[in-house]
């Protein structure tokens, strides 16, 4: 429905001040049906003006609708979006709706899931930086049912900023704060990971943190800017809590070969066909394999995933098997480091600091027997594919222990040195 009261419109000549666009925002559907094959179409969107001026686009505004594509990464798509001239005033308390086209590069449409619909000031800047509330989150359906990642963006989209980092590197960006609480935690990929940082989003009371853990908390709180962890801060806030000596800082580290065989047979075994997975094994696959086009059904050996780490610089290693004692690099007065199997203990511990019950979920347990099966270290993935449930115990047996108890000697130290002791102070 169009809204015009043109002496209203033509009373105020002048340019909307940029504090007013704070009260101006856009509506549009949901979900923007794109045929396969069709990549330009027509959007209908609403401006709502609930400032005290009138937009009009006769005064030299040039106000103009726009949009930016969103990827499935959660991150803004560089590229120029087509731009559709405001063609009605909109009265200080009104609305007007029309349509804009949508023209989805063709290179872009398997990358994108989501649009972010709002106004550009005569191309001086997007109202949006001004007012976050201020666009519309459309996503894109190209006739195909949305994948995990498509529902993340957009569902995320409308609920949290899109992912800006302070410029903190790893590991100090991704370290997780309760400042309410005054918590810090270091998480470490196949440690409890998912169920401490399900636990610290709740803890920091972030905004709808349940949708967060049931969309996914890893990838949520990497794709945007959710206040749970160090790189949403400022970076001024975020040194200060690295260097405060009046938090609880703690960390949950795991016997170094019992985390190698983990990390093995979760992402180079059992879930090893995973598109997801693939962002951490591919590079692996590629160079063992000798191939860009790996064999996921044969897999590696977990013989070849060691020779290929020990070759490499232990910083460029995936999270899930870069060493554990890197992760503590940038934080002072560390509280507690705790063992995995002791991770009962930080339920006592958090419970005696906050005053509150709290249960942890242990998931994505491997798969155990007391069954050993000789030789294992060498068997491809095909090949362990068709055994039972076995002791993980059986890759002791790996001609090349020696070489990781060398390669992770800090981790086993750290381990060593954890406390494990219930008794022992917070």
């Amino acid at each position: 429905m169009h809204t015009d009261l043109p002496q209203e419109c033509a009373a105020d000549p002048d340019k909307p001040a940029e504090t007013l666009w704070q009260q101006v925002h856009t509506e549009a559907q949901s979900v923007l049906a794109l045929p396969a094959e069709q990549s330009d179409t027509q959007l209908a969107v609403t401006v709502v003006n609930k400032s005290t001026r009138p937009l009009h686009p006769d005064n030299g505004d040039g106000i103009f609708f726009s949009f930016r594509l969103i990827g499935l990464d959660g991150h803004v798509i560089t590229c120029e979006c087509v731009r559709t001239a405001l063609n009605a005033c909109v009265p200080a308390g009104a609305s007007h709706t029309q349509d804009i086209r949508v023209l989805i590069p063709q290179q872009y449409s398997k990358r994108a899931a989501a649009l972010r619909v709002g106004l550009i000031q005569n191309g001086e800047f997007w109202v949006e930086r001004i007012n976050p509330a201020h666009p519309a989150v459309v996503r894109l359906d190209f006739g195909a049912s949305m994948s995990h990642a498509q529902r993340v963006v957009w569902e995320g989209s409308g609920i949290w900023p899109q992912g800006r980092s302070n410029g903190l590197q790893w590991p100090a960006g991704a370290m997780m704060v309760s400042e309410k609480h005054k918590i810090l935690y270091v998480p470490v990929a196949k440690c409890a990971c998912t169920s401490l940082k399900s636990l610290m989003v709740e803890l920091a009371e972030i905004e709808q943190h349940e949708k967060a853990i049931q969309l996914g908390v890893h990838f949520v709180t990497d794709r945007f800017n959710t206040g749970v962890q160090l790189k949403d801060k400022t970076m001024k806030r975020a040194w200060q809590i690295l260097a405060s000596d009046q938090y609880f800082k703690f960390i949950v580290v795991r016997e170094p070969f019992e985390r190698l065989v983990s990390a093995y047979l979760e992402k180079f075994v059992y879930n090893r066909h995973n598109k997801r997975n693939l962002l951490h094994t591919r590079a692996v696959l590629r160079q063992v394999q000798n191939t860009d086009q790996p064999d996921l059904q044969r897999g590696i050996s977990f013989d070849e995933f060691v020779a290929y780490i020990t070759r490499q610089d232990p910083m460029n290693l995936d999270p899930h098997w870069r060493p554990q004692h890197l992760y503590l690099a940038k934080v002072r007065h560390m509280t507690k480091v705790y063992r995995l199997e002791d991770i009962a203990q930080i339920e006592v511990d958090l419970r005696q600091k906050l005053g509150i019950t709290i249960q942890l979920k242990h998931s994505n347990k491997t798969r155990k027997s007391e069954l050993p099966v000789a030789e294992v270290s060498t068997m491809t993935a095909d090949r362990i594919d068709s055994l039972a449930a076995f002791d993980p115990d059986s890759f002791l047996s790996s001609k090349h222990s020696r070489a990781i108890r060398d390669y992770y000697a800090e981790d086993f130290e750290l381990y060593c040195t954890a406390s494990s002791d219930p008794q022992a102070p917070p």
